[in-house]
């Protein structure tokens, strides 16, 4: 935790004195800093329901842990080892989600409206494809994988449990996670938030109830990713295309003569 802590201090500074240092458009003037309503009424309209979205995962994820944690101790490890994986790989996705954002804003207040849909895709193809890769490397490596965090064969067998169907599964959070960077890229924060708190927060802990209850099997705890992932992008995707067909008719309206 402390090796945490100070890494990520020494990050925040490196980065700011390599801000204050650098001359070009976002170079950072200490003696400018000031608070812009405007400018933060913006930045909180796009940031608050993003860190909710992922304060409520997090709970949901409680809940799954709860169910990992009916089985026995092997599986608890197992679950806690191949999790590992989680992260590398997402954070991986990650960096096409924020691309897409960025990209399709930007396009979009430059009146592009060719590049906006392009961005898109162009960003869903490549967090999918980044995903189907690692998880494919993640099963066919996992037992190597899961040796950097244990030397049971029997935990790690209990972890490929979870790989074997988490592998494949992470190329379909793709079309959720860059959806919804695409529908805030376009300016809107809230529907896509309810959307996932519903499709993968409420979702999970109603199928903890009902299907895993019902069959308590590891498959049947960890296949409620991928389902709540496809549902969720459905939502996401259908609210998207609302979006970008309102966002277009601007630019197809007539000039005012």
């Amino acid at each position: 935790a402390l090796a945490s802590a100070i890494s990520q201090c020494v990050s925040a500074f490196l980065i700011l004195r390599a801000l204050t240092r650098v001359q070009d458009c976002y170079a950072l003037d200490v003696h400018k800093l000031q608070l812009d309503p405007v400018q933060a009424k913006s930045i909180l309209a796009l940031g608050v329901p993003a860190g909710l979205q992922n304060a409520i995962f997090a709970i949901a994820n409680l809940f799954i842990q709860a169910g990992v944690n009916s089985f026995d101790s092997l599986m608890v490890k197992g679950n806690s080892a191949a999790a590992n994986a989680d992260g590398l790989i997402y954070d991986c996705m990650a960096a096409f989600y924020m691309a897409c954002a960025s990209f399709m804003s930007q396009n979009y207040g430059a009146g592009r409206p060719d590049r906006v849909k392009k961005s898109y895709f162009i960003s869903l193809g490549y967090s999918f494809g980044v995903g189907l890769v690692l998880g494919a490397a993640l099963f066919f490596c996992g037992p190597a994988f899961l040796a950097l965090f244990t030397t049971e064969a029997a935990v790690i067998d209990a972890g490929m449990k979870r790989v074997s169907v988490m592998a494949f599964a992470y190329g379909i959070s793709a079309f959720m996670d860059c959806t919804i960077a695409a529908s805030r890229g376009l300016g809107k924060t809230v529907v896509p938030t309810v959307i996932v708190v519903l499709g993968s927060c409420v979702f999970r802990v109603i199928w903890v109830y009902t299907i895993f209850a019902h069959f308590h099997t590891i498959p049947a705890l960890y296949l409620l990713y991928p389902c709540s992932w496809i549902l969720t992008a459905l939502a996401e995707i259908a609210y998207f295309a609302s979006c970008y067909k309102r966002a277009m008719a601007i630019f197809r309206k007539p000039a005012a003569a």
